[in-house]
């Protein structure tokens, strides 16, 4: 009988290998993929908590001995993190990096500013380095999106099966301009740098992106499991699809709802499935909003109820209340560091029922 328990026991435990390279990434989203594209040989370290804001983050001992150990890094990348740029510099000069916002063929969206939705605010109206985006005036090469306004591109990953596609974006390739862009630093620990929205994971192709650009690295570093890490990345893709496909469906009903966000963070997942919100109160930035950006909310709201607003465990939820104070307006959470640990797939699907929960609420 022990024998018996003991063969239980020794087969329930990963069999990793011991040469597998040493991969940190950032926050739940990316360790998501990465775990996944992992499966069978390694598994990330993560530095960030899924709780934890990834704006502003004090990194632990074991955390920061996990990046000095790194072979590879994987994170979103200084638009999200700046903070995260010298602790990698120091601790792993020697790790390969693969910042994931920079990479040629990622979907990028500009950090929009307060008077390009209903809510204007007279504290904030001289946003010249939001309000003014001359080097994104023309997003014909974000706005037509054929995966994101029909499915097919999900249905069938051939144009990421070979990257080669990807190598001649020259307008991704070299994001040099986003990142020497004057940060946002002292709005209440979040710090984005440049103009471009850091919140890209929540596009499911960026998603299926990243991943095929992990493995693909992975594949260099580590050849001898080479067959697994393209074999788990062709699952990932398949899973996506599935679930993407069934969130463009259920969400379909919903495209002319209402609806607010306390923070502008979701725009890459509203884009993907025809949303697009009313209004914020925060901007995708995190500036901390002034008092007359609350109140044109409230006087907007009055006039144009909202069906829905929608908030996220990271964010002061009562700035939201404030603002629907008197209103009907249905309150739901959307969570886009995935702090319940589950696969990118499963983040996917609880954006989408929330959101349907919200709209369809008949209460």
């Amino acid at each position: 009988m022990r024998r018996l328990i003991a063969a239980c026991c020794l087969t329930a435990m990963p069999a990793y290998a011991e040469d597998a390279p040493n991969v940190v990434v950032d926050i739940a989203p990316i360790q998501s993929l990465v775990a996944q594209i992992m499966e069978g040989v390694g598994e990330p370290s993560q530095i960030i908590p899924a709780g934890a804001s990834p704006h502003s983050y004090a990194m632990r001992p074991s955390e920061a001995r996990a990046l000095e150990a790194a072979d590879l890094v994987v994170w979103v990348g200084p638009s999200l993190t700046h903070w995260l740029e010298e602790p990698i510099e120091t601790l792993s000069p020697d790790s390969t990096q693969l910042v994931l916002m920079q990479h040629p063929g990622t979907q990028t969206l500009p950090l929009r500013s307060p008077e390009s939705l209903v809510v204007e605010d007279d504290d904030h109206a001289d946003h010249d380095d939001h309000a003014d985006h001359d080097d994104h005036a023309d997003h014909d090469d974000h706005a037509d999106h054929d995966g994101h306004a029909d499915h097919g591109d999900h249905a069938a990953h051939d144009d990421h099966a070979d990257h080669d596609d990807h190598a001649d974006h020259d307008d991704h390739a070299d994001h040099d301009d986003h990142a020497e862009h004057d940060d946002h630093a002292g709005h209440d620990g979040h710090h984005h740098v440049g103009n471009i929205d850091p919140h890209g994971w929540l596009s499911p192709s960026n998603a299926v992106l990243w991943a095929g650009v992990v493995a693909q690295q992975l594949v260099q570093m580590d050849p001898d499991n080479a067959e697994t890490y393209m074999a788990n990345w062709d699952k990932l893709s398949a899973e996506i699809t599935a679930v993407s496909e069934q969130v463009a469906t259920d969400l379909e009903p919903y495209a002319d709802a209402k609806f607010i966000v306390l923070h502008d963070a979701f725009q890459y997942f509203d884009n993907a499935y025809g949303l697009e919100a009313a209004a914020f109160i925060v901007p995708g930035n995190g500036q901390s909003p002034g008092p007359a950006r609350v109140k044109a909310l409230r006087d907007h709201l009055a006039e144009h109820p909202a069906v829905c607003a929608f908030t996220a465990p990271q964010e002061n939820e009562q700035l939201l209340r404030t603002a629907l104070e008197g209103q009907a307006t249905r309150v739901a959470v959307l969570d886009p560091i995935g702090s319940d640990g589950g696969s990118y797939a499963s983040l996917l699907r609880g954006f989408a029922d929330a959101m349907v929960g919200c709209f369809a609420d008949k209460s």
